[in-house]
């Protein structure tokens, strides 16, 4: 994950970050999951770079059926550019317009299918309480969620100031957080102070953050009910260097101010 090499970032610098790094990013696994996400981007190829004048930068690339984000390299099709991370923050609101420098001939691209295509991430995000009947969209929308929280922690661990705090605690390792009905697994890398989010597990995880059900995740991570309350009732199960974990909640808790 990229990041600002700043000392500190701001209130909207960090919270620019989890919706680039974390909100956004789940354009990613969207485009695997949901066939009307899938359709959009068929046959097209670009890459769209978000530069973010005294913030995060990413392209996200659009090419063979998938989507990825990465840190910004090479040539892009497209260049959005933002004055500031609030005016990032207001795009991601509906409230702003991108700045666009390169890619005008694309524009089209950008006012119907890519827009579709976060049209279709909110309405996972964003659900009313009808949709969560829905057993394929209810197991989606928990797996967007669980990736967000997992890449926002990063970001505030990094970015923000009570949150570099936190961060600096945890001990160096890897800790896996997992859904054992659907099988998901995101990992929280820790490096001297620094964290990275990950769907892939660099080393063998110090610690382990164990969900039963994808129901049981979802109670957390929509603050339905707390860590404590399913750890009692054995719907979650925590192993291995218990503080690593312990600081990670600390700052899982701080999502909810930039989300």
């Amino acid at each position: 994950m990229p990041v600002i090499e700043s000392a500190k970032a701001s209130v909207h610098g960090t919270k620019a970050a989890v919706n680039l790094y974390a909100v956004l990013r789940n354009l990613e696994e969207l485009c695997r999951l949901d066939p009307a996400s899938i359709a959009l981007i068929q046959g097209k190829r670009n890459t769209i770079r978000f530069k973010i004048r005294g913030g995060p930068a990413a392209d996200l690339i659009i090419a063979g059926g998938d989507v990825t984000m990465q840190e910004p390299a090479g040539a892009s099709s497209i260049v959005l550019y933002f004055r500031s991370p609030e005016h990032f923050n207001k795009m991601i609101e509906g409230k702003s317009n991108p700045i666009p420098l390169r890619g005008l001939s694309r524009l089209g691209f950008l006012t119907t299918d890519f827009t579709k295509l976060t049209q279709r991430l909110e309405y996972y995000l964003k659900p009313d309480g009808g949709l969560l009947k829905d057993a394929d969209y209810f197991a989606i929308h928990t797996r967007l969620l669980l990736n967000t929280a997992a890449y926002a922690v990063a970001c505030i661990g990094n970015y923000d100031e009570i949150g570099r705090r936190i961060a600096a605690r945890i001990p160096d390792g890897v800790i896996s957080i997992s859904i054992e009905e659907s099988g998901q697994q995101v990992f929280l890398h820790a490096m001297k102070g620094r964290l990275q989010a990950m769907k892939s597990a660099p080393a063998v995880p110090s610690a382990y953050m164990v969900f039963d059900t994808v129901q049981s995740a979802n109670d957390v991570l929509s603050e339905k009910a707390d860590v404590h309350e399913l750890i009692v009732t054995e719907r979650l199960k925590l192993k291995g260097m218990l503080p690593m974990i312990q600081h990670m909640n600390d700052i899982l808790a701080k999502v909810p101010q930039f989300v």
